[in-house]
């Protein structure tokens, strides 16, 4: 129907300098003539996208059955991923979606936004389906290390070479003996360490003169109490293991352990030869905690430190479990790993070299912040840094970053904040054993009573509206592009009416559909026919209402919205033909509400069902043309399945589909769409659109959207 434009075309090919071919090599791909040279298998419906069920479950009970928000992208939400759905999950009610993704996208993220707005976010790999489930924490940050429980492996009774029972001066020890100390309110002394075990029962027991070389162990058992004076501890191959309590002035160059309570009258150092430092008792320093040691210190429990904490350059991480209170100032010149609580009442100095991790909701409190050259960076889900004093934030490596909220007395500025971290304080933490302090309440804003907090309520002051739905996302859009000689072939040019679209599906609390806005950009009207343009809906007719931008076309069951019945006075020219005079593009924009509306479950997200029909054929409003396997409204004139091309068939659940597998429109997902010059068969522009068909859609998925000079010969394509 396009003889008029042949000469046109003809003039283009051969005197057009923007007409000549590139990138027609085909790597060796089989190359077809048109589409009537494709082997299309049985059943392919040319789809570019496949659906996704979505079912997300959440067992967060910090807030009870309150809802928290989830929210699916295309990419990573910090680094540039587009927004596809948003809805509700609570404890007794999943998130269920159904999404229409790119056959190119095989991962997502799934952000879960708690009432407190603290956040865990997921990447998924894609397979049939999402099936998520989603605690409080993220488990990839959750690798708290094990250790040994509160009981001691040894005792006084059983394996001792020599039992103490009252007070012993001059006391030799030496490899292999077990000295049993089981006395009370005694005082021991030693003259000669070079090995063996130290067992102590007894309670007041004052050690005297403990110079530990060799392989020496001192176990301390529950129920045991020990004072040290004149301790040497500065030896790489030397234990203390403690259940009891231990009190006394130390400077730990060898092992600790410490299962009960260890109390430093002074400074605690951590020497470059302290092999291993693991707290799961309380530790109380009555000076300051320096820490230079080469391997990793943990703190698994409380740690008191009345002085400064000094973590000093070229130490190993020091990796905080529970609770770390400092009284003083925190000097950190290494990497500190935060999983639980730290509170610092003095100022806090980050320098460079140095780095705080938080972990899984994680808090540092602290007075003043100094960030010099260094990072924050929250992992797992949202962690808390709270500032009460002022905050300096210096030099360009200064950042927080990632899963954090910062709450200080004035905003971070936005520059040093990356990732997902936000100034804000509403982080919901309560107070357990860990944490000495919390901070927010499980009861949150919600100003329209809807259910959903207004941290996460895109629609706040409005209770009918909660989430924004996107498709193909938040920015991105698609098109579909039609042949208008149905039931007949056509050229397969595939520029008849081509049109680009997004959708704004709007849901409230419970993830139903209240309102659908769609956007549509008419870029070629290449028919000979003045066809018109329309998409059914997958909502009853009678459950729509304040139709804007387009009409509800009356007579029908599903809701069918007109946008024009004529493209020719939409748009003058065809926008097919290089050199030819080019319309502008026409844009649109549609919006209707829904009353008791279906879940986006079973609304779905996708192109609907979008359809031309001839008008220019006497307004034949009948003869609708929609994508493979899409049914006709109930306007269609149905007489015409089976005929000339078509193999249309209601009882076969066959629609808009030739015999050999042909479709009269296609629907890809990207805006703008390179669609082909007037004349030329879409196999002559894009080179792998043949291999794809053949293949049922699972190879060269990437046909409509890769610019490689193999998959697009850029002289058969239309460009703006």
């Amino acid at each position: 129907m396009k003889n008029i434009l042949l000469i046109a075309s003809a003039f283009c090919i051969f005197l057009t300098p923007a007409c000549k071919k590139q990138g027609n090599n085909n790597g060796g791909v089989k190359t077809y003539n048109s589409v009537n040279d494709i082997s299309v298998p049985s059943g392919f419906n040319w789809e570019s996208s496949r659906s996704i069920p979505v079912h997300v479950s959440i067992t967060d009970n910090r807030f009870s059955t309150a809802n928290h928000t989830i929210s699916i992208y295309d990419g990573n939400p910090f680094d540039g991923g587009k927004l596809l759905s948003r809805g509700s999950a609570s404890t007794t009610t999943p998130y269920d979606a159904t999404l229409y993704l790119a056959k190119t996208i095989n991962e997502v993220y799934v952000l879960k936004s708690s009432p407190d707005h603290s956040m865990i976010l997921n990447k998924v790999t894609i397979g049939s389906g999402l099936n998520l489930s989603i605690g409080a924490t993220d488990p990839a940050y959750d690798a708290k290390p094990g250790h040994r429980g509160a009981t001691p492996l040894d005792d006084c009774n059983t394996g001792c070479t020599n039992t103490i029972t009252a007070n012993t001066s001059n006391l030799n020890v030496s490899e292999g003996q077990v000295i049993c100390i089981t006395g009370s309110n005694i005082t021991v002394g030693f003259s000669s360490v070079t090995g063996g075990t130290i067992r102590v029962c007894g309670t007041n027991v004052t050690l005297q003169n403990l110079n530990m070389g060799g392989y020496t162990n001192l176990l301390v058992l529950a129920g045991g109490s020990v004072n040290v004076s004149g301790l040497n501890y500065n030896n790489a191959s030397v234990r203390i293991i403690n259940y009891g309590t231990i009190t006394g002035l130390f400077t730990i160059g060898g092992y600790l352990d410490n299962y009960g309570t260890f109390n430093c009258t002074g400074d605690m150092n951590l020497n470059s030869t302290a092999q291993t430092f693991n707290n799961n008792g309380i530790i109380n320093v009555s000076g300051s905690f320096n820490n230079s040691s080469a391997l990793v210190a943990t703190n698994n429990a409380t740690m008191n430190i009345s002085g400064n904490f000094n973590h000093n350059s070229g130490t190993a991480a020091f990796m905080n479990y529970c609770a770390l209170n400092i009284t003083g100032n925190m000097n950190i010149n290494s990497l500190v790993k935060n999983h639980s609580f730290i509170k610092v009442g003095g100022q806090t100095t980050i320098n460079s070299g140095g780095e705080l991790t938080m972990h899984n909701g994680a808090m540092f409190k602290t007075g003043n912040f100094i960030l010099d050259n260094a990072p924050v960076t929250g992992y797992g889900s949202t962690s808390l840094v709270k500032i009460t004093g002022t905050a300096n934030i210096m030099n360009s490596g200064a950042i927080l970053t990632g899963m954090l909220q910062v709450c200080a007395p004035t905003a971070i500025p936005a520059a040093r904040l990356s990732g997902g971290a936000t100034n804000d304080c509403s982080l919901y933490i309560p107070v357990n054993g860990c944490y000495i302090e919390g901070n927010g309440s499980a009861a949150v804003p919600d100003a329209d009573g809807d259910g959903v907090a207004d941290a996460n309520d895109e629609y706040p002051a409005d209770a009918t509206k909660a989430y924004n739905n996107y498709y193909p996302s938040s920015t991105g859009g698609g098109t579909v592009a039609f042949e208008d000689n149905w039931p007949s072939k056509g050229d397969y040019d595939l520029n008849d009416l081509v049109m680009g679209y997004r959708y704004q599906i709007v849901t409230n609390a419970n993830n139903n559909v209240v309102r659908v806005i769609g956007n549509y950009t008419l870029l070629a009207t290449g028919g000979e026919l003045g066809n018109g343009f329309g998409v059914q809906f997958p909502v009853n007719a009678g459950n729509v209402s304040n139709v804007t931008g387009g009409t509800l076309e009356a007579g029908q069951t599903k809701a069918v919205i007109i946008l024009f019945s004529d493209m020719r006075a939409q748009m003058a020219n065809w926008n097919t033909v290089y050199g030819a005079t080019a319309s502008p593009t026409v844009n649109y924009t549609m919006s209707f509400d829904v009353t008791g509306g279906p879940s986006i479950s079973s609304f779905g997200l996708n192109s609907y069902n979008p359809f031309i029909w001839n008008f220019g054929l006497g307004n034949n409003r009948g003869r609708e043309i929609h994508l493979t396997g899409h049914q006709p409204t109930d306007l269609c004139y149905t007489s015409y399945f089976g005929t000339a091309d078509d193999n249309s068939s209601v009882a076969g659940g066959r629609y808009f589909v030739t015999s050999t597998g042909l479709p009269f429109a296609i629907d890809v997902p990207v805006n703008p769409f390179n669609y082909p010059v007037e004349m030329k068969d879409i196999t002559q522009a894009y080179l792998h659109i043949g291999a794809w068909a053949e293949s049922g859609g699972t190879s060269y998925t990437d046909w409509y959207s890769n610019t490689g000079v193999d998959y697009r010969n850029t002289s058969n394509l239309y460009n703006h």
